[in-house]
């Protein structure tokens, strides 16, 4: 099996190295393509379609800053390889893994907790799909939806003078 990858960061280098184990090579035009945190908007898609892996349990956490609004948005949470259609984390869901937010767990412990789970949600897609599994399963409604300016306006709302915010330790 060929795909196109295209993904930056840690997540993605383990999803690459997924794909060596499993002998799967990646070359530039396949029918195929893998996305994994690529921040560009695809403008044309191939035949076989894109899979996106994203770091929230959709519907709950399209967009930006998945970990930090599934903790303050009080939603589930978790990883999801979803088909790419024309909006943001809205396309069918190919495979999904939810994972437990921890009790006073901040926005960075659960994103390192979810790069783990993003990884094995990957590696069973793709072995899934390479056995002939092409499930499309579409969102359910709702779910929650944050831009990047939102968690920009989060921040600053939170450095105000009359909000002081403590971290018990």
């Amino acid at each position: 099996m060929e795909v196109s990858f295209f993904g930056s960061g840690p997540v993605a280098d383990r999803c690459l190295d997924v794909l060596r184990k499993l002998d799967i090579r990646v070359k530039d035009h396949a029918d195929l393509w893998l996305c994994v945190h690529h921040k560009e908007i695809f403008k044309a898609s191939p035949p076989g379609g894109i899979l996106n892996l994203h770091n929230s349990y959709l519907p709950w956490g399209r967009g930006a800053n998945p970990c930090t609004w599934a903790i303050i948005d009080q939603t589930p949470h978790g990883a999801t390889l979803h088909w790419v259609d024309q909006g943001i984390d809205t396309g069918p869901i190919f495979h999904q893994e939810a994972l437990e937010i921890r009790p006073g767990e901040t926005a960075d412990e659960l994103y390192r907790r979810t790069m783990d789970l993003e990884v094995e949600v990957f590696r069973t897609g793709i072995i899934r799909y390479t056995n002939g599994d092409r499930t499309r399963v579409p969102q359910p409604i709702g779910g929650t939806f944050h831009r990047k300016n939102d968690f920009d306006r989060l921040v600053r709302a939170m450095t105000t003078s009359d909000c002081k915010v403590k971290r018990e330790a």
